[in-house]
């Protein structure tokens, strides 16, 4: 087990070993197996689950609900960061994890006709891992090039491809940790003192492959902010300081409709430049992420606050309008 380190400006820590258990004892009273199984009951066994790469990445032909998005696999990944689930009462515990699987399910859900949850647990990569018999999205060099030749200018290749035997940096796991800055970050974060901070730099594939660092891609993920060079305050916020409650708008967020802390600010956070704000392209999307949530936020018998129920439809995005 690597060692715990605290990682730059507030990001999540590692759990030590000795808390390990303790946290899946309480992550599993969080998120009950049961609960687990009927958020996920359309995806589990769902064959149309698998990733069109399977073969050549050495993946099991089960539906990814069964070897990859297992409840004990979630558990463990949700456990390897201290943070995620275990700040504020229990109320604020069990919604963070929460909007974590309603966001899945937007991400990489099944969003099987009639289900409430958007069948979170299904598909692992972008695309699915791409069509046959390219497999175009595993080996798009478009989000910083490809894992073995670097630096690589994308445009030189037909179809904005890697060669044959490199990959790029397209979403994988269940928030789809996307562009080759995002793989160094979270190796950084992950790699202990004697650690390779390179490892999925040079292997992003490995997040596909391994569940446990998949998953937990998507969890450092979520604790993640965004810095710029010089600034004391980030460009945009963690997940999880917004869904705790510990984000606090800045002057300019409230003028880019950021008003409090919401799920709105979250779905701003993920894909912001996509679902939020007036001329998004894809709207649609932030409105199912909150049904999704307010779906399985019953099921887990939470109370979702006041104002917390946000599509982000008024607020400007990020990268338009950053906190600072």
């Amino acid at each position: 087990m690597i060692p715990p380190r605290q990682n730059r400006r507030g990001d999540f820590h590692h759990t030590p070993t000795a808390d390990e258990q303790k946290r899946i004892k309480d992550l599993k009273r969080l998120l009950p197996e049961g609960t687990y199984y009927t958020i996920t009951e359309k995806s589990r066994n769902n064959v149309n689950c698998r990733e069109g790469n399977r073969e050549q990445l050495g993946l099991s032909d089960l539906p990814n609900g069964q070897w990859y998005y297992t409840y004990d696999n979630l558990i463990k990944g949700m456990a390897e960061l201290m943070e995620f689930a275990n700040e504020g009462d229990e109320n604020t515990k069990k919604l963070e994890i929460a909007a974590f699987l309603a966001n899945i399910a937007q991400e990489t859900g099944a969003k099987v006709t009639g289900d409430p949850f958007g069948s979170p647990g299904c598909f692992i990569q972008e695309g699915a891992g791409g069509q046959a018999p390219k497999f175009k999205a595993w080996h798009d060099c478009a989000f910083g090039g490809c894992n073995k030749t670097r630096p690589f200018d994308c445009p030189r290749w037909p179809d904005n491809l890697c060669p044959d035997d490199e990959v790029g940096y397209f979403g994988r796991g269940p928030h789809q940790l996307t562009h080759d800055y995002n793989y160094k970050a979270f190796g950084k974060g992950m790699a202990g003192a004697d650690g390779d901070e390179d490892k999925y730099l040079k292997n992003p594939d490995l997040l596909t492959t391994e569940f446990t660092t998949g998953i937990a891609g998507s969890i450092w993920f979520w604790g993640h902010a965004d810095w710029s060079t010089g600034r004391t305050i980030p460009f945009k916020p963690s997940a999880h300081d917004v869904a705790v409650g510990k984000w606090e708008p800045t002057p300019e967020d409230v003028a880019c409709g950021r008003i409090k802390a919401n799920f709105g600010v979250i779905i701003n956070i993920i894909n912001g430049g996509l679902e939020c704000g007036p001329g998004a392209g894809n709207p649609g999307a932030a409105k199912k992420r909150v049904e999704y949530l307010e779906a399985i936020a019953e099921e887990m018998d939470i109370t979702i606050p006041d104002g917390f129920l946000d599509d982000c439809s008024s607020q400007q995005n990020f990268s338009q309008c950053p906190s600072y």
